[in-house]
């Protein structure tokens, strides 16, 4: 099963990235995610009729745990755009 936030102020996180400017981990809705392995990375265009919205995001595929319970893991896609970060898909 799987939710897709797309680009919304509901979905914006606030994430850490390390020297080479990967994520290394991230605050979502009230709660801080330790990212554990990054599985893939990918740039990805909007569609062309959304001409608001950034044109391209990176997005990257995480394996990341709640610092609050580290039995609570999950896959997430992330994506940067225009200096902003958001939780774009969730994979449950």
């Amino acid at each position: 099963m799987s939710r897709n936030y797309g680009v919304s102020t509901r979905s914006l996180a606030q994430v850490r990235t390390n020297a080479s400017g990967l994520p290394k981990s991230f605050s979502w809705r009230g709660h801080s995610y330790l990212v554990l392995t990054i599985l893939f990375t990918w740039l990805e265009s909007a569609p062309w009729w959304r001409t608001r919205q950034a044109r391209e995001w990176q997005v990257w595929r995480v394996e990341a745990t709640s610092q609050s319970s580290k039995n609570n893991f999950g896959i997430y896609d992330i994506a940067t755009s225009d200096e902003r970060w958001f939780v774009y898909h969730l994979l449950d």
